[in-house]
């Protein structure tokens, strides 16, 4: 710890989440015609992203990530009693709502034209090899960069973007052996990624639900500037059986019940709360972006968790230095390693909102 402690943050509560791993749980896994499609948009649709410039995600700026949702959203019937549920995870699983970013989330990877392609093999470690030919394509020619990094924590998933092909890959228990081989469980690729709303097809991708690591997690860039231009992640530890909402593709939920969150089902912060009175301007960073643009609960875990980008590539040209101990907590008001686990702490959950199932779902 730098300094002292300054302001009454749970800190005994930070010192023991420090030393638990908050760990989901292993899953198979802009312009002038955006401001017309925004003023056209009815009440209570969402509204593309207005500027001139393309999502901080990549994706298409009319994808379920990159829409701003309208102040008055309806809401789902049971709406508090989802919320309770999510609230009731957080208070008995380590009582932390945190943010994930060395382990159980992914490092992102831009990778240049020349980047060596490889050909990756299907580790298949789900014992079903009939799934070698679905993903055979996505391991085919992999730009992998040589000093490539991968979570840390059982997922041990990595995201690669390619400008110069548009070309985007999740993989997920990925991992080199001793002779360079890389392998994978399961994943994707994307093609014509920045026209895709930010979906895998199914069965394809890292996360359980078939959404891209590339379109939720926060940037180490956007909490520098201090904007986030897309919707985030959640992800509790029920999530109800046999239930998944547009954009998720698929689900690995297993808690029967009416009020228990389906994955893929997307939330909003109360736009009503006063952002302002958070400590952390991370921290009001990120609430911003779930008043704007929301959440979407894309896998089930071991606690409540929102994930950013693993920061280990970026340390490792700068020094070794964690980004986020200083953009989490720059007054150093709690325990050295605990940021993470503290930084949302004074959002509460009991003052998000639950969308209706399917919200935002085109309309054929």
């Amino acid at each position: 710890m730098r300094r002292g402690v300054k302001r009454a943050i749970p800190v005994a509560l930070a010192v023991s989440l420090s030393l638990a791993v908050l760990s989901p749980q292993p899953s198979l896994a802009s312009g002038p015609d955006q401001a017309e499609a925004a003023a056209r948009a009815p009440a209570g649709h969402p509204r593309p992203s207005l500027g001139h410039h393309r999502p901080t995600n990549g994706f298409s700026p009319r994808g379920p990530w990159n829409t701003r949702l309208p102040r008055h959203v309806p809401l789902a019937p049971n709406s508090q009693a989802i919320v309770n549920n999510i609230k009731s995870d957080k208070e008995n699983n380590y009582g932390s709502w945190a943010i994930n970013t060395d382990t159980y989330s992914t490092p992102i990877y831009h990778v240049g034209r020349r980047t060596p392609k490889k050909r990756w093999k299907f580790s298949d470690c789900l014992n079903l090899p009939e799934l070698a030919p679905v993903i055979a394509d996505s391991l085919a020619a992999v730009p992998t960069p040589d000093d490539m990094l991968v979570s840390q924590g059982t997922d041990a998933s990595v995201t690669i973007y390619q400008p110069s092909t548009d070309t985007y890959w999740d993989f997920w228990r990925a991992e080199r052996d001793a002779a360079g081989q890389w392998s994978a469980c399961w994943g994707g690729k994307i093609e014509n990624y920045s026209k895709n709303p930010g979906i895998f097809e199914n069965p394809l991708g890292a996360t359980a639900t078939g959404l891209p690591f590339g379109a939720f997690t926060i940037r180490i860039e956007e909490l520098r500037r201090g904007r986030i231009d897309h919707a985030l992640n959640i992800v509790t530890v029920r999530t109800r059986a046999g239930c998944h909402a547009w954009p998720a593709t698929r689900d690995d939920g297993f808690v029967e019940g009416e009020d228990i969150p389906c994955e893929g089902q997307r939330f909003r912060l109360d736009p009503t709360f006063d952002v302002s009175t958070l400590t952390s301007p991370a921290a009001r960073t990120i609430a911003r972006a779930m008043q704007e643009y929301g959440l979407i609960m894309t896998d089930k875990g071991g606690a409540l968790v929102t994930y950013a980008e693993d920061p280990r590539p970026y340390m490792a040209e700068n020094g070794g230095v964690d980004p986020y101990t200083a953009l989490f907590d720059p007054d150093d008001l709690v325990p050295d390693g605990s940021e993470k686990y503290v930084v949302l702490s004074e959002i509460p959950v009991d003052r998000l909102q639950a969308l209706p199932y399917d919200y935002g779902r085109p309309t054929r």
